[in-house]
């Protein structure tokens, strides 16, 4: 039996274990059928909406022959509760420290996706759903997209870069804020920077004053450019943060400056529409290709003749969430 291993954030797993993974999931892509994980299942447990996540990730336990199990919080399950120590007298029936070891009998293997409140950052910060199941789980779990990380569509994210740029190391990577007439989480763009940091890509994280991503995020990611003897820069112009990219990530999120006070932060946002990807702002790039991860407010975040041109890599970055989490799901739970 394989010692359990989770997958929290790629920051849990060095360069040489994520490049293996990535090496693994090209190699999987293209082979898509095998029995790697054979008789092995996995419980899909979300407390919020998905497209991506849940379709790749049963297609990937299909694939390779093993079995998916999806759970909607509150819908095919009891409502859960995180904090510890809670006198469970209100809406959640259910501990998610009983729920992660109840399931840990079941089957194989957790995956969880639970979305910030977007209203307390000291709350949200600790991360506390996926870390209790992690904490509580006898079984590997597997982070489908928690208040700070994003980890699987990272892995899927730089899978897209090796195939389109080749090797990342010393190329321009372009993490840039856009309106979106909603607050996001971090979740996404972080994982998105300290993957490319952590692969050696000139790092540039291009946003309104505001923005920035946190202080611990930008330290890590900092850090891991320090050690690649890579580049990090913070800009808040578009235009000139864009220059000279090789790949422009396009996401928006939300002000740690205002967190939890939207009402005043949409007044600030509805200044800034113009933050948004356009042919005018492709054309500064070193002829860059265009990512998000999807879904995207087109003609908001994006225009259609950029996330519709060429230069778009939208769909290969959906279609290699699937292969890459074959690979990570093998590396855990299989037998290659």
């Amino acid at each position: 039996m394989k010692a359990k291993r989770n997958f929290i954030t790629t920051e849990d797993w060095s360069k040489d274990e994520l490049d293996s993974l990535l090496n693994l999931a090209l190699s999987l892509k293209k082979v898509p059928y095998n029995e790697h994980l054979k008789k092995k299942s996995l419980f899909m447990v979300f407390f919020n909406p998905s497209l991506r996540t849940r379709s790749s990730f049963e297609m990937a336990m299909f694939q390779c022959g093993g079995s998916a199990v999806n759970l909607s919080v509150g819908q095919d399950t009891w409502k859960l509760e995180h904090k510890l120590g809670t006198v469970m007298d209100g809406a959640s029936s259910e501990h998610i420290k009983d729920a992660s070891k109840v399931l840990s009998r079941y089957g194989d293997a957790i995956a969880v996706r639970c979305f910030p409140g977007m209203t307390d950052w000291e709350e949200d910060a600790k991360d506390s759903v996926i870390r209790g199941f992690a904490e509580n789980a006898t079984v590997p779990v597997i982070n489908m997209e928690s208040s700070l990380y994003h980890p699987c569509q990272g892995l899927a994210d730089m899978m897209t870069i090796k195939e389109n740029i080749g090797e990342p190391k010393k190329k321009k990577f372009v993490l840039t804020w856009c309106y979106h007439p909603k607050p996001l989480p971090m979740s996404v763009p972080n994982s998105a920077a300290l993957i490319s940091s952590t692969f050696g890509m000139d790092v540039k994280i291009v946003c309104p004053e505001g923005y920035e991503l946190s202080h611990d995020v930008i330290k890590t990611i900092k850090n891991n450019c320090a050690r690649e003897n890579s580049d990090f820069e913070l800009v808040h112009e578009l235009d000139k943060g864009v220059e000279d990219a090789d790949i422009v990530y396009a996401k928006s999120w939300g002000s740690l400056e205002h967190y939890g006070n939207w009402e005043y932060e949409n007044k600030i946002r509805e200044k800034l529409k113009d933050w948004k990807i356009t042919k005018d702002v492709m054309k500064r790039t070193n002829n860059a290709k265009f990512m998000h991860c999807l879904p995207v407010r087109r003609n908001v975040v994006v225009d259609d003749d950029v996330i519709d041109s060429d230069v778009s890599v939208v769909y290969d970055q959906a279609e290699n969430r699937l292969h890459a989490q074959k690979a990570l799901l093998t590396s855990i739970l299989g037998d290659a």
